[in-house]
């Protein structure tokens, strides 16, 4: 790992659904809802948890509740956190904050060893709600994910149907968020539409 390393790059306010031009539609009835959420701004941080010199200033400028346990998530003030390895987290925040959490965290964490990378544009989030949103997951998706195990707060690093995925779940209902990596989204996308056929379906934007 680099010392101060710090990788930015201004994101540009597209999608890789732009393609799809997806439109709002189906019953407000629906038994499932999908939504992309475009305006999601996304870094990978990784640091040492036994470096006080990390640990601290993560705490100060994200939150107390700093480090997440494993595939857990929480929100704090702006930034939900999400847990991916023993030194790697994905901070979600606002588009239009990434600039801003960047420069701070850099500035933080400037006497110690870290790594911030600005991911915005290698993924995107498609949620996914409704009465049969466990049914679709379970089409392409071989964990379990029964209510009792898969709450709200937790995350998982898995696969849906062919793509690779992390998998929030943010509150019952139930409501889901998928990030999916920027090559795989159309894909994901249509596998969606197609587990879905079933049901009433209402798309979003």
């Amino acid at each position: 790992m680099n010392s101060n390393y710090s990788e930015t790059n201004a994101p540009f306010k597209t999608s890789p659904l732009d393609s799809k031009q997806i439109t709002t539609r189906g019953p407000a009835n629906a038994d499932i809802t999908l939504k992309e959420e475009k305006d999601v701004g996304k870094l990978i941080l990784r640091g040492s948890l036994s470096d006080k010199k990390f640990i601290t200033p993560i705490k100060k400028y994200l939150s107390e509740q700093f480090p997440a346990p494993p595939n857990v998530f929480f929100d704090d003030a702006k930034v939900r956190i999400v847990w991916l390895g023993p030194d790697e987290w994905l901070l979600l925040t606002n588009w239009d904050e990434i600039d801003t959490l960047t420069a701070d965290l850099t500035k933080a964490l400037s006497k110690t060893y870290f790594a911030l990378v600005d991911v915005t544009d290698n993924s995107t989030i498609i949620e996914l709600k409704g009465r049969q949103s466990l049914e679709i997951l379970m089409k392409g998706c071989s964990l379990d994910l029964h209510p009792k195990v898969f709450q709200p707060g937790c995350s998982v690093q898995t696969d849906l149907g062919l793509a690779n995925i992390i998998l929030l779940k943010i509150a019952e209902g139930p409501v889901f968020q998928i990030v999916v990596r920027a090559s795989f989204a159309n894909y994901l996308w249509d596998w969606l539409l197609d587990a879905a056929d079933e049901f009433k379906l209402r798309i979003e934007t």
